[in-house]
């Protein structure tokens, strides 16, 4: 899980790095950028949960 997160985060600073060719695409990338981002938050919240409690052991 944590690495499916941490694909998320770099997804996320990939998409929010990329230029963007007008306006409509620039809201575009935004966007996603920020789904992406909380959904890397999102998953990395928990992995450390399934860690902290022993999941996996």
């Amino acid at each position: 899980m944590a690495l499916v997160a941490l694909a998320t985060g770099g997804a996320a600073a990939y998409t929010l790095t990329r230029p963007a060719a007008d306006e409509p695409a620039i809201y575009r990338r935004r966007i996603a950028g920020t789904m992406l981002t909380a959904g890397a938050v999102v998953l990395a919240f928990y992995a450390y949960t399934l860690w902290s409690w022993g999941a996996g052991q």
